[in-house]
């Protein structure tokens, strides 16, 4: 198959970025032609991940994926002015979608990829599958200036990949539930995210010797409701040596580094900026535990993958009670796989993290039980086959 595949990718930072990815790979391994479009260089520098010359010609392009960037520099103008994102994407996938004779378009996130990818649909006669996330769906499908467009917009693509949680919402929009896939595979990768593999290198980030230092890890945005405020408030008490490593950047970021040296922890932390998805896993391993202390997100269906792909590398996983809501029903078990914390109770998220860096087989049992929930759990095989059979059955249908 020939796919078109419009959306979010390297170097934007976050999960939908990376699932592109991570699909992408997996269908160019199977032998599936994938032209990625995307406006992933125009990202703004604060949500940029750090990507290296070897990451573009190592991992950057996996077997059979070919990247399709709008040019950051090239802008039209006129008056009033925008940067015409979603233009410019549409006409490069039909550029794309003509030259290589691309037989189907797979558009993710509403804004500006599944409306690129209706003008695409429109001019090419290609059928159209869309995807949504949590916040696309509660933000922007909210905007009295943008629902009539989505809604119109759903009525005329040839595929929903949604949840079950959202078939009555779309069936609301009068969507026939046949219109609707229900993504229902977990689809975190267990041959990438593993215990074995890389082990990112921390030497040339502190200029000390940390082999054997334990290293808290925290992944994400800086953010009121990220609790990353309550972790460094945690482990200002923890008397052990240790390393607080931050893969974060955005706005609030000089606040924060204020915060840590107010409370000591200066010296002790490490920030390396988002990084692109294949060092993920390698930064995970080099991990004693990942800290995802999220609370009150203002986003109620969102539910990040990364406490998944922890628990796939096998590291011991302190999960917000929040995230923990979510996730316990495909499997998460306190004290069993993870370690569950009130982000807001200080005293006892700072004991939590003091009985992680001082019990050593503790953190292994619990990174042992979490290796093993997860081959249970994720099936990312199914995930793509089922995928694959998605597109032949919608090309054939056209």
């Amino acid at each position: 198959m020939k796919i078109c595949m419009i959306g979010k990718y390297p170097p934007i930072e976050g999960g939908e970025s990376s699932k592109t990815y991570w699909l992408a790979k997996a269908l160019g391994g199977k032998g599936h032609k994938v032209h990625i479009i995307t406006n992933a260089w125009e990202v703004e520098t604060k949500y940029r991940e750090q990507i290296t010359s070897d990451d573009l010609n190592e991992h950057y392009q996996p077997k059979n994926i070919h990247v399709h960037n709008t040019d950051p520099f090239i802008n039209p103008a006129f008056i009033p002015y925008f940067k015409p994102y979603t233009e410019k994407i549409a006409s490069k996938a039909i550029e794309v979608i003509e030259n290589f004779d691309l037989q189907l378009i797979d558009s993710r996130y509403l804004l500006p990829y599944v409306i690129s990818g209706f003008l695409a649909k429109q001019i090419t006669g290609r059928s159209q599958i869309m995807h949504h996330a949590g916040s696309d769906m509660s933000r922007l499908l909210n905007s009295p200036f943008l629902k009539k467009l989505f809604l119109s917009i759903f009525k005329e693509v040839d595929k929903i990949v949604t949840y079950p949680a959202m078939v009555p919402i779309f069936k609301s929009f009068g969507i026939p539930e046949e219109k609707m896939f229900l993504n229902l595979k977990v689809n975190v990768n267990t041959s990438e995210f593993n215990p074995r593999g890389p082990i990112f290198d921390l030497s040339k980030y502190i200029n000390r010797d940390i082999d054997d230092t334990p290293v808290i890890t925290y992944l994400g945005k800086i953010g009121v409701t990220k609790g990353v405020y309550e972790l460094a408030e945690a482990a200002s008490g923890i008397e052990r040596e240790f390393v607080l490593l931050f893969v974060t950047q955005n706005t609030g970021l000089e606040h924060f580094r204020g915060f840590l040296k107010e409370k000591g922890l200066e010296k002790k932390s490490i920030f390396l900026g988002f990084v692109p998805p294949w060092k993920v896993p390698p930064i995970i391993r080099r991990s004693t535990c990942v800290v995802t202390p999220e609370r009150d997100f203002p986003v109620v269906s969102h539910t990040p993958i990364l406490p998944r792909e922890v628990l796939a590398c096998g590291t011991c996983l302190v999960l917000s009670t929040e995230l923990y809501e979510k996730l316990k029903r495909i499997g998460f078990c306190d004290k069993e796989n993870c370690l569950v914390i009130n982000p807001k109770n200080i005293p006892d998220f700072r004991k939590t993290m003091e009985l992680v860096l001082n019990d050593p087989e503790l953190r292994e049992t619990v990174a042992k039980n979490a290796r093993l929930t997860s081959e249970r759990i994720e099936c990312f095989e199914d995930y793509v086959n089922e995928t694959t059979v998605l597109y032949q059955e919608i090309i054939k249908s056209k």
